[in-house]
């Protein structure tokens, strides 16, 4: 993690609240003042003013940092999946201790999960990727490389499984083998599901209840949508009451 990021996560931990506002007061004056990608150019150079709403994204939500080391993290400096913040707001409330997860599409997603999940196999297509969280060396994970076999490759391996996310290459294709390998009562994720109507479709054809987290997210300058899937008899059980209160929220 940079310096940056060491000291956002240093002062938000804190329980000072004079750290807190030191906090506000070092991104706005330092990382503004010095990362040109962030300047209002339309003000002669001057750093910009945030807004209460734009704060709550830029540093709550962490989007400020996220964008300017190209890396999926939260406000504190914690990696997350490349989804909409609503999604992920929504998966983290959620006990998901004892399922085994499938995922095609490597990454932050994997150490996300990781933490979350029993079990989490993750198919990539990507070398450096692949190298790169091959030396993270996540216990609960099994990793495989695959390109021309990317999509057919878990069905290799004679398992089921209960949580299932689309997010890399060939979704189309990976899409097509999700009901031989989802056990039942299982749930479905699909980032940017926005450019994938069909796959929604393909889901919703075969029973599932679609539901969509649309906003912003981790790096982008835009919005998008990730849709989960859920079987219409899935038991989701929360960490300890849900809804938590949202990030910024609870007035």
């Amino acid at each position: 993690m940079s310096t940056i990021g060491k000291t956002i996560l240093k002062l938000r931990k804190s329980n000072n609240s004079e750290m807190k506002r030191q906090l506000k007061r070092f991104i706005k004056k330092t990382i503004l003042l010095f990362d040109k990608d962030f300047f209002d150019r339309g003000k002669g150079g001057q750093a910009i003013n945030f807004t209460d709403a734009s704060e709550l994204l830029e540093i709550g939500y962490g989007h400020l940092e996220s964008l300017r080391t190209r890396s999926c993290i939260n406000g504190d400096g914690e990696q997350i999946p490349w989804f909409t913040y609503p999604s992920i707001e929504y998966l983290d409330q959620l006990d998901l201790s004892e399922k085994v997860m499938l995922e095609w599409g490597a990454g932050n997603s994997s150490i996300y999960f990781s933490k979350r999940v029993k079990e989490i196999v993750s198919i990539e297509s990507d070398r450096e990727w692949y190298e790169k969280i091959r030396e993270d060396a996540i216990a609960n994970q099994e990793l495989y490389f695959a390109v021309e076999d990317y999509a057919t490759k878990p069905n290799t391996l004679n398992r089921k499984f209960d949580i299932i996310l689309i997010d890399g290459i060939k979704r189309e294709e990976c899409a097509q083998q999700v009901m031989g390998l989802i056990n039942n009562k299982g749930l479905i994720i699909l980032d940017n599901s926005d450019r994938y109507p069909d796959i929604a479709s393909y889901f919703r054809d075969n029973g599932y209840i679609q539901v969509d987290f649309h906003g912003f997210g981790p790096i982008n300058n835009y919005t998008w949508t990730t849709s989960v899937f859920l079987d219409r008899e899935i038991d989701l059980k929360p960490i300890s009451h849900q809804p938590v209160i949202p990030i910024g929220g609870g007035y």
